[in-house]
């Protein structure tokens, strides 16, 4: 039976892990998305040479009342066990992520220090409208955004579950205070055409943390999920430049 929640079924949004060296990198989805998100970005790290794990997130890929049900720490359950898990064969781990898989990365690297660097792409530290949840959660259970799809290959919900997105506010809260924490080499990317993210939120992330190599990649007309944008391909090619230049 088909879910009419779902955006673009057929694709696969489950986990999945891509061997190669002995330099690891745990990628991040974002709220409401799968993994998806981020396979173009894994699949050219994995032609680097890296090993890639990329897991779904709780709540996700299933229905709206799954993610309805799930709070921050569940989220970050499943991003740490990753991350465990490939540290236990690698030199070295690094965290990316799209958007709130951003946010996870810093927390990653807030509890781990050495986390070999972070790449942000779109980090939701700040949402436009978002607040609203706290009070919307108590009249309706989603919130539509189908009028938000477009050709990208992106699976994922097409509503905003009202329970969750709070839960989301809770982790922005947790991250934000502890910002400072971070001080691993990090990479963030955001865009002006961002409907999401208020691309001003690159500059609190770069202002707030403690490291000593910060890179802020300001874009004109990606979208929120850049990482499956036109330019996408730039984008990472920029990214794999800044692994580079400090590994």
């Amino acid at each position: 039976m088909r879910n009419q929640y779902i955006v673009k079924p057929h694709l696969d949004g489950s986990s999945f892990q891509l061997p190669g060296n002995r330099t690891g990198f745990v990628l991040l989805h974002g709220f409401t998305a799968t993994t998806t998100e981020v396979k173009p970005l894994a699949e050219r790290l994995h032609h680097e040479g890296y090993t890639i794990s990329a897991p779904l997130l709780p709540g996700h890929d299933s229905h709206p009342d799954d993610l309805n049900a799930t709070a921050w720490q569940d989220w970050y359950g499943e991003a740490k066990n990753a991350y465990l898990s490939l540290r236990a064969s690698s030199d070295q781990v690094w965290v990316g992520g799209e958007s709130m898989g951003a946010l996870l990365c810093l927390l990653l690297a807030t509890e781990f220090p050495e986390v070999a660097g972070l790449l942000l792409f779109a980090p939701a530290l700040k949402v436009r409208s978002l607040k609203a949840a706290y009070l919307a959660q108590f009249f309706i259970k989603y919130l539509d955004k189908s009028q938000k799809s477009n050709d990208q290959e992106w699976k994922g919900y097409n509503v905003y579950p009202m329970k969750g997105a709070v839960q989301l506010l809770k982790l922005q809260k947790k991250v934000r205070g502890n910002l400072h924490k971070v001080s691993q080499p990090t990479l963030v990317v955001v865009s002006k055409a961002d409907q999401t993210v208020p691309v001003n939120t690159g500059e609190e992330i770069i202002g707030s943390i403690s490291s000593a190599v910060k890179q802020q990649i300001v874009l004109q007309g990606a979208p929120h999920t850049m990482l499956l944008g036109e330019d996408n391909q730039h984008i990472i090619d920029q990214a794999i430049e800044f692994i580079h230049s400090v590994s």
